[in-house]
């Protein structure tokens, strides 16, 4: 029993420093400008979501840690198959997150975000 309690904690710590280990080599800055068409593109502080967050899977749903796309590699001008439109997921993803800021500093109104 004590070696497949050991066992399993060596697991739990090498799963959970996968998702410390890609967040600490995730890209500083990005800025999401495939699909605008009004508005200007959004640049966020990528580092520092990833960091708040601590799970890739978050935002990267469908992909396996380490092996990340970018938003646009699925999610493209319209919807396409199963996959929502980039617009429709990023608000519904972003915002629904922004939203539950407790500190109220995360941006929820277009400008927040799509900056001039």
């Amino acid at each position: 029993m004590r070696k497949f309690a050991m066992l399993m904690a060596v697991v739990m710590v090498a799963v959970f420093s996968v998702g410390v280990t890609v967040a600490a080599n995730a890209p500083g800055t990005v800025t999401i400008k495939e699909v605008q068409k009004i508005k200007p593109p959004v640049t966020f502080q990528h580092k520092a979501h990833a960091d708040r967050i601590k799970n890739c899977a978050e935002c990267h749903h469908k992909d396996a840690a380490g092996k990340e796309q970018k938003c646009f590699d699925c999610h493209k001008a319209e919807k396409t198959g199963a996959a929502v439109s980039q617009k429709d997921a990023m608000h519904t993803r972003c915002k629904g997150c922004h939203s539950k800021d407790a500190t109220k500093k995360a941006p929820t109104k277009c400008d927040g975000c799509h900056k001039k």
